[in-house]
């Protein structure tokens, strides 16, 4: 029996406009950080139709493998790119900065002089069936079998679903019911049957609709506590969710020695703050950092990929796959050696191999192919589509299965600011009472104004959560504003809490006089990093 990976369902109700559609799937695991598990999705507009793609994850048995995908019944289906999303991610996702700054006239290496430094931290998702069931079409994309099916009840739905291997959690009818009286088709896939799961791979789905929106409420039969969504629009301004409220979130909350590795939990409980229904945005403003950055590869070393009969002749251009998701996945496919062998270990450490790479064979041949059929065109069709649209918002939020009691709509502002992903604070060691630095109480800064005292080296008011509840840091306020995003204009501000934040968390800021330490640890091995420009002194 397969297992229903995903559910999308289209917001087509009555009274209410074409939507395009997206989900975090019905079976969506949340068990990896954010930029793992979250699902992540890309909407654009391409004419009069909705592109969207959709990054799937799978790493069950591949007979288990499925997923429906409730959309217009004009729906086109193709293949996307790992890559898109891999770049979105290293381009797009939050990143923490925590610059380091020493009182003079206490500690080591009085007057060093150095500049400002870093330390960085990222927070860096068949033909066959019952009556009432229409098969409008079907054909293998990539390693798919991919239905597209239209039914006027959910019983014969359900019906068609069992008999072709699709398994469908209980609760779920009562979900889809709404879907199927609005008119909405539906996107079956499975993997062929000669596929893996490594294969599985982002699709792209194009359809005539008017607006964005993440169609969560089937997912409610079997989400995941705290499930993350990732939602990134291309167009000419900033997407805001327009029935979902916005949280800008308390910086006071991250981790910030810990590289904002809490980024997530402090989302998710700002969005609990706002009543379970919210999106952060991550980032907002020009796309062009996307433009170009997808590869496409020229027909000279398609031609070299072709020739090469061997590993051995793949390794003077094999650098080239290095960081490319999709070949990642093919490439097992195309190599073959002795009894035995495993393309998947050999890859991850070729040099482990010395002496037998001889004997390892390659299909190249089908790489090129793959290459020039599968990887190149989605690439070279989103070049396009970037280059059509000026603006990309990259908006973040997690949903619990109680949250999910309606769809999150998207729109556009062009009054608003820009939003950097890059949040940047400032820590400042100063001298303690016996005369050297004083780690373990350094007071942080961060750009927004917040500051608070490190105890034990370590942010006493940071936000954890497990299985969607807060289990370290309650009472700490996760959401500094609550507000409610319009199409034109500012927000409509809920609430504001960044001053009572600030008084609650200010911190001692008194500085010392004392005299230089001798160095000892651990202030001898900040003192190297002072000298090697990584940490400046406050004067």
């Amino acid at each position: 029996m397969r297992h229903l990976l995903g559910l999308l369902a289209a917001a087509l109700v009555a009274a209410a406009p074409a939507a395009a559609l997206a989900c975090g799937g019905l079976f969506c695991n949340n068990s990896q950080p954010v930029n793992q598990a979250a699902e992540r999705i890309l909407f654009a507009r391409d004419g009069e139709r909705t592109v969207m793609h959709v990054r799937l994850t799978w790493d069950g048995p591949p007979t288990e493998f499925g997923w429906l995908l409730p959309v217009p019944d004009d729906v086109e289906v193709g293949l996307s790119s790992e890559q898109l999303f891999t770049v979105l991610d290293r381009l797009y996702a939050p990143i923490f900065t925590l610059t380091t700054e020493f009182e003079e006239g206490c500690g080591f290496g009085r007057g060093a002089g150095a500049d400002a430094g870093a330390f960085p931290g990222a927070v860096d998702g068949e033909n066959g069936g019952g009556g009432g069931v229409q098969v409008l079409s079907r054909q293998a994309i990539g390693p798919f079998d991919t239905s597209v099916i239209k039914a006027d009840d959910v019983v014969p739905l359900r019906a068609w679903l069992d008999e072709n291997g699709y398994g469908i959690p209980e609760g779920t009818d009562d979900l889809l019911v709404p879907y199927i009286e609005a008119g909405a088709a539906f996107v079956a896939l499975r993997l062929l049957p000669n596929a893996e799961s490594r294969e599985v791979q982002p699709i792209k789905l194009t359809f005539t609709s008017d607006q964005p929106v993440v169609p969560i409420r089937p997912t409610a039969v079997a989400a995941e506590p705290d499930m993350g969504v990732i939602v990134h629009v291309l167009g000419e301004h900033r997407a805001i969710p327009e029935n979902f409220l916005h949280v800008r979130i308390n910086e006071a909350a991250i981790d910030w020695p810990g590289g904002g590795q809490n980024y997530a939990d402090v989302v998710s409980q700002a969005a609990d703050e706002a009543g379970g229904q919210a999106f952060a945005t991550d980032y907002a403003g020009a796309s062009n950092g996307l433009r170009g950055s997808l590869t496409v590869y020229d027909e000279g070393f398609i031609e070299q990929v072709r020739a090469a009969r061997s590993f051995q002749d793949l390794e003077e251009i094999v650098w080239r796959f290095q960081g490319d998701d999709d070949l990642a996945r093919i490439l097992p496919g195309v190599i073959a050696g002795p009894e035995g062998f495993d393309a998947t270990d050999f890859l991850a450490c070729p040099w482990c191999y010395d002496g037998e790479r001889e004997d390892i064979t390659v299909d190249g041949a089908a790489l090129a192919m793959q290459i020039e059929e599968g990887i190149n065109p989605p690439r070279v069709d989103l070049e396009r589509l970037i280059g059509e649209h000026p603006y990309l918002t990259r908006l973040y939020s997690t949903l619990s299965s109680h949250e999910m009691t309606q769809d999150p709509l998207f729109a556009q502002n062009p009054d608003l600011d820009a939003v950097s992903n890059r949040y940047n604070a400032t820590q400042f060691i100063r001298c303690g009472s016996d005369g050297d630095f004083d780690f373990d109480n350094a007071t942080i800064e961060t750009d927004s104004g917040l500051r608070f005292r490190l105890a034990g080296g370590a942010n006493p008011n940071v936000i954890q959560r497990q299985a969607g509840e807060t289990v370290r840091g309650e009472g700490v306020p996760a959401a500094r504003v609550i507000e409610q995003h319009l199409v034109a204009g500012q927000p409509m501000v809920q609430s504001d809490r960044t001053a009572e934040i600030a008084d609650s968390m200010a911190g001692d800021d008194s500085g010392c006089d004392c005299d230089a330490s001798d160095g000892s640890s651990p202030a001898a091995a900040l003192a190297l990093l002072a000298l090697l420009g990584l940490v400046r002194r406050r004067r």
